[in-house]
């Protein structure tokens, strides 16, 4: 998959997480819960596993402006500190998100650049999800990711008290 060469922008947020970066890294790649933080409603296809991992190829479609969109997502790199993705479609983008231990938890920082795709109303797209990430998108889905990922920290804390009584 290769980004074309014109960028529309790219936007950089970050946020502070009440939770291990293995448990932000672990909400950043489970499908469950990307779809609790997404910013848009999607639907996955192809997928054979609920986590992303490096190679992961899948369809992923949803709506932008009221129109369906079909885009193919690549998991560029998954690891112990960080995701990038790309998704080719009618926008294309690149979504990179560092974590890293910070003082009670992690610190996320994200990067997503969008460029134009391919297809019809594809300019519109790419101008819609430009103007989305510039009217603070990305902090809000980030913030959702720290939600997500702090729930599923506190639901892992109270699991590891009721077996640490129950033994």
């Amino acid at each position: 998959m290769t980004l074309q060469p014109e960028t529309l922008g790219t936007w950089r947020a970050g946020v502070d997480v009440r939770a291990e970066p293995e448990q932000v890294l672990a909400t950043l790649t489970d499908v469950e819960a990307c779809e609790a933080w997404s910013p848009v409603g999607f639907e996955v296809g192809g997928l054979h596993s609920r986590r992303l991992q490096v190679g992961t190829k899948v369809a992923v479609s949803g709506a932008i402006v009221g129109r369906r969109v079909r885009f193919c997502v690549e998991i560029i790199r998954a690891d112990s500190e960080r995701l990038v993705l790309q998704a080719a479609g009618p926008v294309e983008l690149l979504a990179h998100y560092v974590v890293r231990p910070s003082g009670a938890g992690s610190r996320v920082d994200a990067e997503i650049s969008v460029r134009r795709g391919t297809g019809g109303g594809a300019g519109i797209a790419a101008r819609t999800a430009s103007l989305v990430l510039g009217a603070g998108a990305l902090k809000h889905a980030l913030a959702r990711i720290g939600r997500e990922a702090e729930r599923r920290h506190e639901c892992m804390e109270s699991r590891g008290r009721t077996t640490r009584r129950a033994a």
